[in-house]
C-alpha cells in the first residue's frame, strides 16, 4: 500500500469514527413530564389565600413563528392577590417539551436587561416545594422608581440548573444518556416602589402553590425525585 493510499484510509477511518461518535451522542429518547395536560390546568387559580386575578397587561399570546412560540409549548402568566392582605404576586411558567441547542429556556438574568431593567442582586437559594429541596435563584431587578423581587427555578429533566453554564452542562450530560429533556421555568415576582423594603414572602407563595398541585401533575413543576423516567422514544 502506498503512502497516499495509507493516508486516504486513515483519513476515511477518522471521518467514519467521528460520524459514529456523533450518531452515538445523538439523543434518541424524550423525557416529558407535562404529558397531555396544560400548564393552566396544572397550576391552580386559587390556593391558600391567593386568588388569580385577570390582568390584560400580562396576556402576551405568542405570535406564530416568534421566538416565544418556538421556545415554549405552553405558557402561563397570572397575577395573584392575597385576599387577606391585598398583596400581589406575578407568576410566569414557561414549558418547553424539547430542550436542545436551538430551543431552550431563557433565564430572567437575560430577559430583564433586555427590557431595560438592571439585575442589582442575585443569589442561589433552596426552596421547599412539594416535599423536595429545589435549587432556585433569587434576583432583584431595578428600574427608575421600581424594584422587582424575583424568585425562579428552572427544571431540565430532573435537575435544576441555577445558571446558564449548568444548564448547558446538564443538557450535555443527558445527551450522553441518549435523552432529550423537557424543561420548565417558573418565576414569581413582586413589584414595589423604590425605597420601600421587601415585604412579600415569595418563597412561601411558591411552596403553597406547588403543595396544592396533585402528586402526578407536580412532576411537570419539580420533576421526579426518584430519578429519570424515560417516557417516549423519538424516531
Amino acid at each position: 500500500m502506498t503512502a497516499v493510499n495509507r493516508r486516504t484510509v486513515l483519513i476515511g477511518g477518522a471521518f467514519a469514527a467521528a460520524f459514529g461518535t456523533a450518531a452515538w451522542l445523538t439523543p434518541r429518547e424524550q423525557l416529558r413530564y407535562l404529558e397531555d395536560d396544560q400548564l393552566s390546568e396544572v397550576i391552580p387559580e386559587r390556593f391558600g389565600p391567593w386568588v388569580s386575578k385577570f390582568d390584560p397587561n400580562l396576556v402576551v399570546p405568542p405570535t406564530e413563528g416568534s421566538l416565544t412560540d418556538r421556545l415554549y409549548d405552553d405558557l402561563v402568566t397570572r397575577r395573584y392577590q392575597n385576599v387577606n392582605t391585598g398583596e400581589q404576586i406575578m407568576l410566569l411558567a414557561a414549558y418547553g417539551g424539547t430542550q436542545t441547542d436551538d430551543l431552550q429556556l431563557h433565564r430572567p438574568e437575560a430577559c430583564y436587561p433586555a427590557v431595560g431593567m438592571q439585575i442589582a442582586a442575585r443569589r442561589p437559594v433552596m426552596l421547599e416545594l412539594g416535599g423536595r429541596s429545589v435549587p432556585a435563584v433569587e434576583l432583584t431587578a431595578t428600574a427608575p422608581g421600581r424594584i422587582e423581587d424575583i424568585i425562579y427555578w428552572s427544571r431540565m429533566g430532573n435537575s435544576f440548573p441555577q445558571d446558564a453554564g449548568a444548564q448547558r452542562s446538564e443538557k450535555l450530560a443527558l445527551a450522553f444518556q441518549g435523552l432529550i429533556p423537557d424543561g420548565i421555568l417558573v418565576r414569581a415576582s413582586h413589584v414595589r416602589p423604590e425605597g420601600m423594603p421587601a415585604s412579600v414572602d415569595i418563597a412561601a407563595f411558591l411552596s403553597q402553590m406547588v403543595g396544592s398541585v396533585s402528586t402526578k401533575q407536580r412532576l411537570a413543576l419539580i420533576g421526579n425525585a426518584q430519578g429519570i423516567s424515560r417516557v417516549a422514544e423519538r424516531g
